[in-house]
């Protein structure tokens, strides 16, 4: 049996032992760890393995959102490491997140021993399925033991945790109960590795049958309509392939697809807006991606529901967010479409005219928006909406955009989307916490420009994010100060109410420049066009003391609901 080649000490308890040497065959390198007592073991065994790139996140919920931006980009399970007690809780928002977004982690609770739990033992909660609403698996290893059924136990389910999170794609919890004493240690290097078990992939594939009438099925629509969503990689092959049915199927997409090009059309709120919704409604529709932003498009499809709603993707379950599923074809969207184009060229399909007719209709309005969109950014008044105008097309060339949720990511959907970005946000669940965290997690590992463009509330409510000290110094934040929860002002109810300013906008007087000064991080800000345009080099250079850097932008809270909805007015 293959021997243990690292000749540093760690923990003494065996069953910690062989979780590393397991996680580290596995291929999983990043662990955040939230500092703590109970998980002791964890902290010098993985700091002195060798193997493994550790950082020091002192706020739980932080780290955990750290650890989502790490996933996020590396597609691998980031391990997060905390104590006992309400610890475990805090990093329950994140692995919601991650468990709607499809991102995998490898969360290690350190617990009492079982028969202290609800004793009144301090720093302990019933931690055995805490997450057991938004886990993709979760298991709870015997107590530290040298028994040797035990080991194998602990062994197979570590095994059996990795493989689920890499290949579901999803956060699994792992509950470790520890006696003390934690801190001693131990040198293996005579003692055997623990034994590595693998679940492999089967390939997906699609039934004869099935594809024949599928095909058909295809190729009869005269209205064909392909709507991608949440992807938070770039996949070039996808995206070749989907421009190749670009005349045969109108193609809209979501920043958040990472899904670009020139005959696909990414401004879906505008238009739909511009376009008659009856006589537009598509015959079949295909959806890719995980989720999707516009409320637009989901009352609109679930009021003239398609003939047809395929969703492709390999997951277990497909979510009926319009009302109109019809088949969940679990294989990837790149096997599905490129099955589809090899069909249209050995039988050489063409395009059917009204096809043809279909995609010109959304082409035309498309090309309206572009060019009202011009006229209305010229003439529109310092506000949100002017901002992002300025903002997006100053981004580094191929950055990685997260977007903070409410109003940022839904400005971001009104322009058109650049080829050479990474668009990432928080579109899981969609809440405003841990939007900075998770950009900084990502810039750890996108040695490129890493942007958070975010909103002043996201931004005070994960202010934490700066409380550690990896902080990359190539992240940039851009916060849009506009006051309060600005979302509230452009949707309908909130503004009708007596309770809109304090209890949904929550208004307040505040800025970003003493948290910076807190945690040494390089501050800017601007509050009016001129401004912008004057620091806007400065911030992108950012010379001083190779810290990351921060852009506040101050628009009046009065007028950017009322630019918002001027631009749907002159639209329609």
């Amino acid at each position: 049996m293959k021997k243990c080649i690292v000749n540093k000490k760690l923990s003494d308890k065996p069953g910690v032992r062989n979780l590393i040497e397991i996680c580290a065959s596995k291929g999983l390198q990043y662990v955040i760890i939230s500092p703590g007592s109970r998980n002791a073991p964890f902290h010098i065994s993985f700091n002195e393995h060798g193997f493994f790139t550790c950082l020091s996140i002192p706020d739980e919920r932080s780290a955990a959102f750290i650890a989502l931006g790490i996933a996020q980009q590396t597609g691998m399970p980031a391990i997060l490491s905390c104590t006992s007690g309400s610890a475990s809780l805090n990093y329950a928002p994140a692995i919601s997140e991650a468990f709607y977004q499809k991102i995998p982690l490898l969360i290690l609770t350190a617990d009492r021993p079982d028969e202290w739990i609800n004793q009144g033992e301090g720093q302990s909660i019933a931690q055995r399925n805490v997450y057991q609403n938004y886990i993709t698996a979760s298991y709870h290893l015997h107590l530290d033991s040298n028994d040797p059924d035990n080991l194998w136990s602990n062994d197979r389910m570590i095994c059996e945790a990795i493989d689920i999170a890499i290949l579901e794609r999803g956060p699994v919890h792992i509950n470790i109960p520890f006696r003390e004493p934690l801190y001693n240690t131990k040198d293996y290097s005579d003692v055997p590795f623990p034994k590595i078990s693998s679940i492999l992939k089967r390939e997906s594939f699609l039934p004869f049958e099935f594809l024949s009438s599928t095909i058909s099925s295809f190729f009869s629509k005269k209205k064909i309509l392909i709507l991608c969503g949440l992807m938070p990689e770039k996949n070039e092959d996808l995206n070749t392939i989907l421009q190749q049915f670009s005349d045969r199927a109108v193609i809209l997409s979501e920043t958040t697809s990472n899904i670009s090009g020139e005959n696909i059309l990414n401004h879906i709120d505008p238009l739909l807006t511009t376009i008659d919704q009856k006589e537009s409604k598509p015959e079949l529709l295909i959806t890719i991606g995980h989720s999707f932003i516009s409320k637009k498009i989901k009352l609109w499809l679930r009021e003239f529901n398609p003939e047809e709603h395929w969703h492709i993707s390999e997951d277990k379950n497909a979510n009926d967010v319009f009302q109109s599923l019809t088949q969940h074809i679990r294989v990837a969207p790149l096997t599905f479409f490129r099955f589809l184009l090899l069909k249209i060229d050995e039988e050489k399909i063409k395009p059917s005219l009204a096809q043809m007719d279909y995609n010109h209709l959304w082409k035309k309005k498309s090309d309206d928006i572009l060019i009202k969109n011009i006229s209305f950014i010229n003439n529109c008044p310092w506000s949100d909406f002017k901002v992002f105008s300025k903002v997006l097309p100053a981004l580094p060339k191929e950055c990685n955009l997260h977007m903070g949720n409410s109003s940022p990511v839904r400005y971001i959907q009104l322009f058109p989307m650049r080829e050479d970005i990474l668009y990432n946000g928080n579109r899981g669940v969609s809440g405003i916490d841990g939007s900075t965290s998770t950009a900084i997690g990502a810039a750890f590992i996108h040695q490129k420009p890493t942007v958070i463009l975010t909103g002043d509330v996201s931004f005070f409510y994960d202010s934490n994010a700066f409380w550690n000290h990896h902080l990359p110094d190539h992240l940039r934040v851009i916060i849009i100060n506009n006051q309060g929860g600005g979302i509230f002002r452009l949707i309908p109810g909130p503004p009708s109410t007596n309770q809109c300013d304090d209890f949904f906008e929550t208004t307040h007087s505040f800025n970003a420049k003493g948290i910076c000064d807190t945690f040494n991080v390089n501050y800017y800000s601007a509050d009016s066009e001129n401004e912008l345009d004057e620091i806007m080099n400065f911030f992108w250079e950012n010379q001083e003391n190779k810290r990351p850097a921060v852009l506040e932008i101050f628009t009046p809270r009065a007028i950017n609901d009322i630019v918002f909805k001027d631009y749907y007015k002159k639209l329609s």
